[in-house]
Parts: structure tokens; C-alpha cells; sequence
């Protein structure tokens, strides 16, 4: 008798040929595109995220510089008024010194005048008091 050929390999072939196909068209191609697509956008982001930095650190770069610009103003400005409060504070010291000055020497004046007058009236008084001292030493009235 004779056999008839084994065709089963034949069928797994085809089966394999189709399953293929039907696999490349509906998963593989897909799928393809799909991780490409994923790989261009990484690589987008990638190129943003870098010009983004690159973006950051300029601006950084110009706030830094922009801050020690407005620092050094700060300083100027505050040494300026220092200086001011400093010519200010002569000035009003030596007011003052003059005016403590002028109020000395009025009150030495013063002073000078009132010992002056003092001493004119010194001796009366001093005859005065010996007079009525001696007075009431004695207990009578002394002739002038």
C-alpha cells in the first residue's frame, strides 16, 4: 500500500507563514511604531530638558550678576549716607560745642560779675556783721 504523503509539515509551515504575517501586520509593525514614537519623544524631551537647563543657568547667571550690580549700588548708597550722617553729625557736635561754649563764657561772665559785686559788698557786710556780732557780745548798741 502506498502511503500518502506526511503533509503536516506543510501545514505547520503555513500555519507559520500566516500566524507571521497576521502577527507583523496587527502587532509587530504597531508596536514598531509605537516604541519609536516613545523613543523620539525621550529624545525631545531630552533636547527641551537640556535647553531648558541651558535657559536656567543664563538666567541664573544674569540674576547673580544683576544682584552683585545692585549690591555694589547698595553699598555705594549706604557709604554715601554714612558719609553724610558723618558731616551731619560734625556739624551739629559743633553747634553744640559752640553753643556750650557761648553758655560757658555767659556763665563765667556772670559768675565774674556776681564775685565782683560779691567783693565790693564783702567789706560793708563784714562791718556789718562785726558790728551786730560784737553787739550782741556786749549787749548794747555800739556808737557809729
Amino acid at each position: 500500500m502506498i502511503k500518502a504523503p506526511d503533509v503536516t509539515f506543510l501545514y505547520v509551515v503555513i500555519a507559520f507563514i500566516a500566524s507571521l504575517a497576521i502577527l507583523k501586520r496587527f502587532l509587530f509593525t504597531p508596536l514598531s511604531a509605537i516604541l519609536d514614537e516613545r523613543e523620539r519623544e525621550a529624545a525631545t524631551a531630552a533636547r527641551v530638558h537640556g535647553e531648558s537647563v541651558a535657559g536656567l543657568e543664563k538666567a541664573i547667571a544674569r540674576a547673580e550678576h544683576e544682584l552683585a550690580q545692585a549690591r555694589g549700588e547698595g553699598l555705594a548708597i549706604r557709604e554715601k549716607l554714612r558719609a553724610e550722617g558723618r558731616v551731619h553729625l560734625e556739624r551739629k557736635l559743633s553747634e553744640a560745642r559752640t553753643t556750650a561754649e557761648a553758655s560757658i563764657a555767659a556763665a563765667s561772665d556772670e559768675v565774674g560779675e556776681a564775685a565782683t559785686r560779691a567783693s565790693a559788698l564783702l567789706p560793708g557786710a563784714a562791718r556789718d556783721l562785726a558790728r551786730a556780732l560784737a553787739e550782741k557780745i556786749l549787749g548794747r548798741k555800739l556808737a557809729a
